[in-house]
């Protein structure tokens, strides 16, 4: 069994090294390239940040953006721990999603004027600004990266789609699953669905690839071992 990696390339990467080092063979094939805006940040007119991706944190990594003594909100371990390791002089909060997120600002009796800025991607599933206008609570909104879609399958992984072998897949977000769909349809492998394992990373990615006949199974947590408890 090969397992086929569809994160972005250093996610993707990461995950091969790990996987290969403990005898399972993969391989990469993103499904979505990650393209960072060079235009600077500006984090002096905020009290709160919010990261809900930690392609937003890698962002100012790349451009060797600090920022301190300020709230931060990240949805996601990985979200959180990147943050926290690369600006560890705020106060951090951890939300599970951004549904999570969301359910605590509104239940938060009062931001006392503080202004909020979101880093975010340039597609969002949940519109943090416009779900908030006209509220109590002020975000602004910056977009940090690109996620470009790349409807594509390597040699290899069509290859071992057309072998008829139970072939295993990383589904990591519900883009990721349209993607990946769009990308069975144009390489006419509609058939090849019965032999699909995908591991996900909520309910709702897995029900997704189950209406189209694709077995799922979700992990417990994001992390490259609960992927291993699965196989």
């Amino acid at each position: 069994m090969k397992l086929i990696i569809t994160r972005p390339l250093t996610d993707s990467k990461r995950m091969n090294d790990y996987f290969e080092s403990r005898g399972v063979e993969c391989l990469i094939n993103p499904l979505l390239e990650i393209t960072y805006k060079k235009r600077n940040t500006n984090f002096l007119n905020y009290d709160q940040l919010i990261f809900t991706s930690r392609h937003a944190v890698r962002s100012l990594i790349n451009k060797d953006l600090i920022f301190s003594k300020k709230k931060v909100h990240a949805c996601g371990r990985s979200t959180y721990t990147e943050a926290k390791d690369y600006a560890s002089d705020n106060v951090f909060y951890f939300h599970e999603n951004v549904n999570d997120l969301v359910n605590s600002f509104k239940s938060a009796t009062s931001f006392d004027g503080s202004k909020i800025l979101y880093l975010r991607g340039h597609d969002v599933t949940v519109d943090l600004k416009s779900i908030f206008r006209g509220k109590s609570i002020e975000i602004d909104d910056c977009v940090e990266y690109v996620a470009r879609e790349k409807i594509f399958f390597n040699k290899e992984v069509l290859r071992e789609f057309n072998s008829g072998k139970q072939t295993s897949i990383i589904i990591f977000s519900s883009r990721t699953a349209e993607i990946f769909l769009k990308a069975l349809k144009k390489y006419n492998l509609g058939n090849k669905t019965s032999i699909i394992m995908a591991y996900c990373i909520s309910k709702n990615i897995a029900s997704m690839l189950q209406v189209e006949g694709i077995r799922s199974k979700t992990l417990t947590e994001p992390t490259e071992d609960a992927i291993l408890d699965l196989l």
